[in-house]
């Protein structure tokens, strides 16, 4: 068995390491991403009104903060057992196709060009700008 290892994965928000395991014919058997991080958001959120939770949940991660308010969102909507009317929905349904389009874009220009524009030097520039952003 042989182990690929990916450490610090930095192509995200915060850092990972990615541990693949492949078997004797070249095969992917097993593969685990671990993130170090603890932010902590879900002891922030403890013992607060749930009508707060959007806000403070959108700030879990300057990636993706749509993607939080609209889970945190739809939890508020259970909490009151509410079934938003068709209008809310279509809207929420804008907002996520939008941010659908914006991650799109973050990700291809921030996260992957990187690595097709710069080659092999990609690696020691994106982790220079990774200490600086931190």
């Amino acid at each position: 068995m042989k182990k690929l290892v990916v450490d610090p994965f930095t192509r995200l928000e915060g850092h990972g390491r990615i541990d693949v395991f492949l078997d004797d014919d070249g095969n992917v058997a097993n593969a685990y991403l671990r993130m170090p991080e603890f932010r902590g958001f879900e002891k922030l959120c403890e013992g607060r009104p749930v009508e707060e939770l959007p806000r403070i949940t959108t700030r879990i991660c300057r990636v993706c903060p749509s993607v939080h308010d609209i889970a945190s969102t739809k939890a508020v909507d259970a909490v009151f057992h509410v079934d938003p009317p068709p209008v809310a929905k279509k809207i929420r349904e804008l907002f996520y196709a939008t941010r659908m389009c914006h991650a799109h874009i973050a990700h291809f220009c921030a996260l992957a060009a990187p690595e097709f524009v710069l080659g092999s030097t990609c690696r020691v520039l994106c982790q220079c700008a990774d200490k600086s952003s931190a």
